[in-house]
């Protein structure tokens, strides 16, 4: 398989399921994808997604300390509460 089929065919997957991920599981299936492809799999992940070779490698490094992807739910928080903008005060 060559690159530019390894990229439409990883194009097609996310766009399948990709969407539904927060940003935990979606590092983590890019993570994923790049380890597959063995060899320059982080950039191939990167441009078929559109996502930063920083981001995947994060994801790599996680998978190896053992975290693994947890299922969120409406309840879940994916960051610290507190974050974003603040909000203006009239």
């Amino acid at each position: 398989m060559n690159r530019d089929d390894a990229i439409r065919e990883m194009e097609e997957r996310y766009r399948q399921s990709g969407r539904a991920l927060n940003e935990l599981q979606r590092r983590h299936w890019a993570a994923k994808e790049a380890m597959t492809l063995g060899r320059g799999g982080i950039t191939i992940v990167s441009q078929a997604l559109r996502i930063s070779p920083n981001t995947i490698r994060r994801g790599i490094a996680e998978i190896m300390d053992g975290q693994e992807s947890v299922i969120s739910t409406a309840n879940t928080r994916i960051r610290k509460s507190g974050g974003g903008r603040k909000s203006k005060k009239a």
